[in-house]
């Protein structure tokens, strides 16, 4: 007796030495991976940029310390709460890294199972094998739904979760050769449980991992094939869109040069005919031409065009005659300036020397007395010696001395039928004005434009250019050229794209600039060789392509936490299975022991399952036959209540389906309500129908404008994708279900399509076994139809024929609702830019008119501004005098004590007053504009009556000349008759 107590007390503490030592080594392997992988947390966190995965990185520094308190108690004989400890630790290290990164769900759960039952199993005393068991599974499962639930926010870096994989495998190493060592001293349940899910575990990891990743690489492959699709798309677009903004700029030169060609023509017809015109009838240079003080000759500002003529050139009567002719130009040249907007001058050069140049600007005191225009480039490069071809040429760019900005000059030389050059026609096109119209390109919202001459010079070019290559804006000298390129900037990474400009004319490319990729793109002006260029960042144009990937992301982390859930329930199926295998071949008798006393204690649903046909088996059977002979007078009332419960739960189920079918309908009336684009609410009802509602396809057809087809507009399946993409449509009345919905305004239900007579077999669709289609209606008018599809036959009740024609009904006045929506809203902006171009082009007359730059009020007295008067003083505060969006003015005030700062108050008080002056002066002018018309018409009016009492044609005459004459002081008036020859020959000029 004293040897048995002996040895059970040997083996006793020989098992307590084994729970230490494996408790110990345990703790050791899990102290030596805390450190590697906090500074793999810190590291991608530093390289990252990514300051939440320090958190990990910090907790599993201070849980290397603090492990040293569980290897104190295991040196006090406390293994079991010191094992206790490091399986909570373990576990809020898992769980924090699982707060900051996405993707550790499976390798995390794997972990807390491996490391809890491995403590529970070989550190632990058996009493707690039990509960170590179910601690693992309610912690991994935990894990799991802990990753599923977190949101999709959370970092996600696939390097990370590869090594986090080989620091698990790593832990499990020196775990599973504990495990080979001590298997022998386990009893036989623990082995065959062990076996059962070593066995399994290793097939279902493998065939869920290799399933995993087959779809991954399918995935990949269809979204690269997306990708390419969306670039080719995108790039095709912005080439496009430059394209046509290059033409639409290179059309204002090509319509300028079209246009100064006919003004060439009519100076050549002018001159065929001289002889009719040099007497000056219409404008006598003999009389209205005078010599200024420097000796060169202009003429009055009053006229339509100015004259000038330099003082190293001598009047005489072939000029005075020249001019005469040439002055005609007034009848074409107003009108042409006008028309072209970017034009800011159009001149004639004569060879005689004389120049006449539009609008009047006094060109005489304007210019130096000795300038002469037949030297300057706008007139040699059209001369017969630079330009036998007689084409119109066009100058560098260079900056205008009239303050105009950068201009360029055509130049259209003047030949006579006869071949004679009679000078050269010019017309200077303000390049601001273009280039504000390309500054309009919109591909992206970080996106611009430069325009570039043939030789690569910068014409024009935003802040976003400048400080992209490095260069500074550098103003122009008067009459000179831009001699700054893109080739100059000081960036050796942008030298081959500032190449790539130079050298081509036209084309897409991708660059990267400042580690982001952008689209660049060139395409020419034909008319004058300019390129324009166009920067737009990839990631802006290619959203598709992002939100492709972050879908993409997000299916595959969907995928690995569902097979992450698959594998906890298979490893808790396994680990059931195992245990009851092992229970089965180990204690086949105990099981019928507690199936005896179950029965002895009134239990008569007790049953022994017969498993074998050995003596157990047979034991089993008559144990079984007795109980069934017990229970037979209490089946026929079990199965009474079970019919009852039956019913009870299919009444729950019809309600709880009501319930859920008014609460979705609820949710797609929040949708339709939120919603006002057409674009937008049509695929958001059809997406909610079918995730609400639980159909397999929802479509929206439309009617299109001749009530023709039924056009299919949104649909939420791949099949309605498909159909969407080529346009399906059905013809009202004869195709499918649809089509006699939309025809006869009643809903059509196929309950089974293959039964179904009018039914449209659809190949996109071929789960389909049950449809309805609804009419949309708005009133009497049948504008589309909603078609409901299902996989299930018979799926469509009376209950859900109600509910969907009530959706109908609010789908229909929503598409009403958001139609007339649009239209207002197109109606409001229509109108509202109208009124601000009225405005402009009002205004922009009315300052043109304006000699007076302002009014300046110094305390005392108002007093008028000359231009050169409104300069910006120090301090001032300028308010902007803004109408209808269009800017006519400042109100600029003026502190006498130059360090006064301006409050809040006193800025709002200026901006008030600078709208009601803003408004005064709209309505001032308003005023001025009908009095002005009231006058002419008055005047018109008082000529006509005078007029129209006399009978005598001499009479009339001498009246009509009087009135004008009285009407227009200052102004020669002469009424001259031709003859019908005269007239003949002046059309054969002609």
């Amino acid at each position: 007796m004293d040897m048995s107590q002996s040895s059970n007390q040997s083996t006793g503490k020989s098992e307590k030495y084994q729970y230490n030592r494996n408790g110990f080594i345990i703790t050791v392997v899990l102290m030596s991976m805390t450190l590697p992988s906090a500074a793999l947390f810190a590291y991608f966190g530093y390289k990252n940029q990514l300051l939440p995965l320090f958190v990990p990185a910090a907790l599993l520094i201070l849980t290397f310390f603090f492990d040293f308190f569980p290897l104190s108690l295991i040196r006090q004989g406390r293994a079991n709460l010191a094992m206790t400890i490091l399986s909570a630790v373990f576990f809020i290290d898992v769980a924090s890294v699982l707060f900051v990164a996405q993707g550790f769900g499976l390798i995390g759960a794997a972990s807390i199972i491996m490391v809890t039952l491995s403590i529970a199993g070989l550190a632990m005393t058996p009493n707690y094998f039990t509960r170590g068991v179910a601690a693992a599974l309610v912690l991994g499962f935990a894990a799991v739904a802990l990753d599923a639930a977190l949101t999709a926010e959370r970092i996600r870096l696939p390097q990370l979760e590869t090594y986090s994989t080989y620091i698990a495998a790593v832990i499990a190493a020196p775990i599973l050769l504990i495990l080979l060592r001590e298997f022998n001293k386990f009893n036989l349940q623990v082995k065959i449980t062990l076996g059962i899910l070593f066995t399994g575990g290793i097939v279902v990891a493998t065939i869920v991992l290799f399933g995993l990743e087959r779809a991954n690489a399918i995935v990949n492959s269809l979204s690269g094939r997306f990708e390419a699709n969306i670039i080719e798309q995108t790039e095709a677009r912005i080439s496009s869109v430059v394209q046509i903004e290059a033409e639409k700029s290179d059309s204002l030169f090509s319509e300028t040069t079209h246009d100064l060609l006919g003004i060439a023509e009519y100076l050549s017809a002018l001159e065929e005919q001289t002889d009719q015109f040099a007497g000056g009838v219409y404008w006598n240079a003999e009389e209205n031409i005078f010599q200024l003080s420097r000796g060169q000759y202009g003429n009055s500002n009053s006229d339509p065009a100015s004259i000038f003529i330099p003082n190293t050139y001598i009047l005489n009567e072939r000029m005075l005659a020249d001019l005469n002719t040439a002055i005609h130009l007034d009848f074409l040249s107003p009108g042409f300036l006008d028309t072209h907007s970017e034009v800011v001058a159009l001149y004639y050069i004569s060879p005689l020397g004389y120049t006449i140049y539009y609008p009047n600007i006094g060109l005489a005191q304007a210019v130096p007395p000795d300038f002469d225009p037949v030297q300057e480039p706008f007139y040699t490069i059209a001369e017969p010696r630079n330009n036998p071809m007689r084409q119109p040429r066009w100058t560098e760019p260079y900056q205008d001395p009239a303050g105009t900005g950068l201009i360029v000059t055509l130049s259209v030389p003047v030949y006579t039928k006869k071949g004679l050059f009679k000078g050269v026609v010019g017309a200077d096109l303000q390049l601001t004005r273009i280039a504000e119209s390309i500054s309009n390109i919109k591909l992206a919202e970080s996106d611009f434009s430069i325009l570039l001459d043939e030789h690569g010079h910068i014409l024009a070019m935003p802040e976003q250019g400048y400080a992209l290559f490095g260069l500074e804006s550098v103003e122009i000298p008067v009459n000179e050229s831009p001699e700054q390129t893109v080739l100059d900037t000081p960036h050796e990474d942008l030298k081959p794209i500032a190449e790539y400009i130079a050298v081509n004319a036209s084309g897409i490319t991708s660059v990267t600039i400042n580690d982001e990729s952008a689209y660049l793109v060139i395409s020419s002006l034909e008319t004058t060789g300019y390129k324009l260029v166009t920067f737009a960042p990839e990631n802006e144009l290619n959203r598709e392509i992002v939100a492709s990937r972050a879908s993409i992301e997000n299916d595959i982390q969907t995928a690995f936490q569902g097979a992450a859930l698959i594998l906890a329930i298979l490893f808790i199926g396994a680990l059931i299975v195992s245990l009851w295998v092992g229970q089965i071949i180990t204690r086949p008798m105990k099981r019928l022991t507690g199936a005896v006393e179950q029965i002895a204690g009134g239990d008569l649903t007790a049953r022994v399952q017969v498993e074998s046909q050995d003596e157990t088996g047979t034991l089993a059977r008559s144990f079984n036959a007795m109980a069934d002979r017990l229970s037979q007078t209490l089946q026929g009332l079990e199965e009474r209540i079970a019919e009852r419960t039956n019913e009870l739960e299919k009444i729950s189920q019809s309600n709880a389906y009501r319930a859920a079918q008014f609460e979705s309908i609820a949710r797609i009336s929040r949708t339709i309500s939120s919603t006002q684009s057409l674009d937008a609410l049509l695929p958001q009802i059809a997406r909610t129908i079918s995730a609400q509602l639980g159909f397999y396809h929802a479509g929206i057809f439309l009617l299109d404008a001749h009530k023709e087809y039924a056009v299919l507009v949104a649909a939420n399946s791949e099949g309605g994708q498909r159909m969407l993409e080529r346009n399906h449509r059905l013809r009202v009345g004869e195709t499918g279900i649809v089509g006699f919905a939309t025809r006869s305004g009643q809903p059509r239900i196929a309950l089974d399509v293959g039964l179904d007579a009018v039914y449209f077999n659809n190949p996109d669709l071929p789960e389909t076994h049950s449809e309805i289609a609804l009419p949309l209606k708005i009133g009497d008018e049948i504008i589309g139809a909603l078609d409901v599809q299902s996989t299930e036959p018979n799926a469509f009740s009376q209950e859900d024929i109600s509910i969907l024609s009530t959706l109908a009904d609010q789908v229909s006045i929503a598409i009403q609702n958001s139609r007339s929506y649009q239209q207002s809203q197109e109606a409001l902006k229509q109108a509202e830019l109208t009124a601000r171009q009225l405005s402009e082009q009002q205004w922009s007359q009315l300052l043109k008119r304006q000699s007076i730059a302002g009014y300046h009020f110094d305390g005392v007295e108002a007093r008028q501004l000359e231009a050169s008067q409104a300069a910006q003083q120090e301090n001032s505060l300028s308010i902007p005098l803004v109408l209808r969006g269009v800017k006519i003015g400042a109100l600029k005030l003026s502190p006498t004590d130059p360090a006064r700062t301006w409050d809040e108050d006193e800025i709002a008080m200026a901006k008030a007053t600078a709208e009601r002056t803003a408004l005064a002066i709209e309505n001032a002018r308003l005023l001025q504009d009908a009095q002005k018309r009231a006058t002419k018409e008055r005047a018109i009016g008082e000529i006509s009556a005078k007029i129209s009492n006399l009978a005598n044609l001499e009479n009339i005459l001498q009246t009509t000349l009087k009135e004008l004459g009285r009407t227009l002081p200052g102004t020669d008036i002469a009424i001259q008759f031709t003859s019908e020859n005269s007239g003949d020959n002046n059309r054969a000029g002609e």
